[in-house]
């Protein structure tokens, strides 16, 4: 075989098969490789559930806020509604009803929950296609122990659509609102805030009804103070008789 054939073999032979004249890597780069990737995981890691969280609770925020707005706008229909009372020496007109705040209904929720409002004769009920009532109801608010055993209470709404009832009425009780802490009812004659009303009594009506709650702080209790008292003031429109002619009255009376 000639030198030049000889050569060319050898170099054919050292093409196919090339021998690596770089250096692979140590173990210290890998180390160090792995040991940055567990750190870029880490920080994507924490961004993310970071992320996660602060979406889960903005959409908790935002859900608490539109069940209170809910219950807050279904109470300002009812307060708002109310009937003029009924006089009591009348046999007619028995569906005004009366409010008095100290009266004792046959309503079952009484021996289970806690009477928050008397019973409001309303005009905030619906009338749809399917009910054969008016829009006449009775409401009134209770507070209940939690049905999730959550810390607060349920604020639970009442309603007796049949106010003519051929038997015992039958009332249907809806949780509006998880975890209040307390809830009361107020009442403003023109120049102070009563606790008390009773229409038998005076045959009026208040100017205004205020009702104000305190939901449970979130979070650890034991270092949370509950917020501050939300509070629902509705203007009462409709005027009886005697409110009337008391506000006569007082327009006609000199100031001193």
């Amino acid at each position: 075989m000639s030198a030049a054939r000889l050569n060319f073999h050898r170099a054919s032979r050292a093409t196919a098969n090339p021998r690596r004249s770089e250096a692979g890597f140590t173990l210290l780069e890998l180390l160090l490789a792995t040991a940055i990737g567990a750190i870029v995981l880490l920080v994507v890691n924490s961004t993310f559930f970071a992320a996660l969280r602060l979406h889960n609770t903005t959409h908790e925020k935002i859900d608490r806020d539109l069940l209170l707005q809910r219950t807050l706008n279904i109470m300002r229909r009812d307060f708002a509604g109310i009937m003029l009372p009924a006089n009591p020496q009348a046999t007619t007109n028995t569906l005004s009803g009366q409010l008095v705040s100290d009266a004792v209904s046959t309503n079952s929720m009484d021996n289970v929950g806690e009477r928050v409002t008397p019973d409001i004769t309303t005009t905030s009920g619906k009338i749809d296609g399917w009910s054969p009532f008016s829009e006449l109801q009775t409401v009134s608010y209770y507070l209940t122990s939690a049905a999730d055993g959550g810390r607060g209470k349920d604020l639970v709404r009442v309603v007796s659509r049949n106010l003519l009832p051929a038997a015992e009425a039958i009332a249907e009780g809806v949780t509006l609102l998880p975890g209040v802490v307390s809830a009361a009812i107020s009442y403003f004659d023109g120049d102070y805030w009563a606790d008390t009303w009773d229409s038998t009594t005076t045959s009026t009506l208040p100017t205004a009804i205020k009702f104000s709650l305190v939901l449970a702080a979130r979070g650890n209790a034991g270092y949370r103070a509950d917020p501050a008292p939300i509070e629902l003031i509705v203007p009462v429109i409709v005027s009886t008789p005697t409110s009337a002619q008391l506000a006569a009255d007082a327009a006609a009376t000199p100031a001193p």
